[in-house]
């Protein structure tokens, strides 16, 4: 008897782990092709994306128009962005920045999502590209004080990620987003506010033009009650951006999907450096050209000490080795003049210039020869600093430390420059560095170096 039990008990466990393989086996099969569509949905975001940040650093600049730019969406369904999407500070048009993803724009193939949904497409008013933009010295000011983004963005628990109500230049890398790339998933039952619930339907050419039949809502006072098919980015009233987007998978209280949108946020800061690098590459461009038509001369800086206002303002001056662009530099290749709107009246002060230069790592160790010149662009005003008019001489708040260092190695004092007390000396080798690194969290400065 006791055999028997234990052979009972034998075959038991046998079937029991034979169940739990099964649940299991099956479990991941099940799982397979969920996870292949989840992944073929983020591989089509990320090259979306990464495309955009492309787009916003190569577009083709003139004495105008500078860098930065977004295309503005394609509502048509004919792969290119439209020509305008909505005025210049978001008052009116808001619409017309949300559409599908203009993929023959990017130089895109037709992408996808894992459910076979062509990828929707939102972009701040501050960062679309317009070809009335010209007309305005606003649309032209890109610099990194007045670009932040108008887009927020929340995560799947209904917390802000990106604000678009922030205007303050010393929060911009936690300001609004600059864009969103939306994946839509398959179709749900869409719950608008208080009105009827309804299917998500995408049957008819009209249907398709619907971003209500795409994108969804996340209702709840705890998600924002976003609706990811409407939201708000203005630039001049920005109180009410905090009505944006959010990203899936959210459930309701009663456990209910309400959300599936898959979302690739574009951020301020991801445009802002690829836009400050393309600023010191156009920069060195022009000091080379300049350099070649005068037999091998550089241009010299305008010191920064006097950088604000007078005559002398924006000047080179002889025998200065460090500075800001002096005016007539890019003007001589063609890039940038000096009448307004023109996109480098808007970031000249952020933009540094020094000759002879030793490039070193983030510690501080050598890393090459020394460089005939290097630009550097300053970011944004940080925490507990100010790039209020008439602090263009003070460079605490414009650079990062090594880089105020080679102000030093000006004549004290510079041409047409007044100090109120003498500088310290440069021991050599202490005033010449630039630092060819990656922004980091203690450094915001991008550094270009040539030859």
């Amino acid at each position: 008897m006791r055999r028997t039990n234990g052979n009972i008990l034998l075959a038991l466990a046998g079937l029991l782990s034979i169940g739990i393989a099964s649940i299991f086996v099956f479990g991941l099969a099940g799982s397979g092709p969920r996870l292949a569509r989840e992944a073929a949905s983020e591989q089509a975001l990320n090259t979306a994306r990464e495309a955009l940040l492309a787009y916003a650093a190569g577009r083709a600049i003139d004495p105008v128009v500078g860098p930065g730019y977004l295309p503005c969406p394609d509502l048509d369904g004919d792969g290119w962005a439209e020509s305008t999407c909505g005025s210049l500070d978001g008052r009116t048009g808001q619409a017309q920045r949300l559409g599908r993803l203009p993929w023959k724009t990017l130089g895109l193939p037709e992408l996808r999502d894992g459910h076979d949904e062509l990828l929707w497409y939102a972009v701040s008013t501050k960062y679309k590209g317009l070809l009335n933009c010209a007309a305005s010295v606003a649309c032209v000011d890109m610099n990194p004080d007045a670009a932040l983004g108008t887009l927020t963005v929340r995560d799947s628990h209904g917390a802000v990620l990106h604000d678009g109500r922030i205007d303050d230049p010393r929060r911009a890398e936690i300001s609004g987003a600059v864009a969103v790339v939306i994946a839509p998933g398959p179709p749900l039952v869409r719950h608008a506010g208080s009105a009827l619930p309804r299917s998500q339907s995408r049957a008819t050419p009209a249907e398709r033009a619907d971003a209500t039949n795409y994108l969804d809502v996340a209702s709840g006072a705890a998600f924002g009650d976003e609706d990811n098919a409407a939201f708000v980015d203005r630039t001049d009233v920005r109180s009410a951006n905090g009505d944006g987007f959010i990203a899936g998978p959210v459930r309701a209280a009663t456990g209910d999907l309400g959300v599936n949108d898959r979302l690739a946020v574009v951020t301020y800061g991801e445009v802002m450096s690829r836009a400050r690098k393309r600023v010191a590459q156009e920069v060195l461009r022009c000091v080379r050209e300049f350099a070649a038509a005068n037999g091998g001369r550089p241009p010299a800086p305008a010191p920064a000490c006097r950088s604000s206002s007078g005559n002398d303002a924006w000047r080179e001056a002889a025998g200065a080795r460090f500075g800001r662009v002096a005016d007539g530099t890019l003007s001589a290749c063609g890039l940038a003049t000096n009448e307004a709107p023109n996109w480098w009246l808007a970031w000249r002060r952020h933009v540094f210039y020094a000759l002879d230069v030793q490039p070193v790592d983030e510690t501080g160790r050598t890393v090459g020869p020394r460089r005939a010149y290097a630009v550097i662009v300053a970011g944004a005003a940080r925490p507990g600093t100010s790039h209020a008019a008439g602090t263009e001489a003070d460079l605490g708040q414009w650079l990062d430390a090594p880089h105020r260092e080679l102000e030093r190695r000006d004549p004290d004092p510079a041409p047409g420059c007044v100090r109120g007390e003498p500088r310290a000396p440069c021991p050599p080798g202490e005033c010449d560095r630039v630092v060819l690194a990656p922004p980091a969290a203690n450094r915001a400065d991008i550094v270009v170096a040539a030859p």
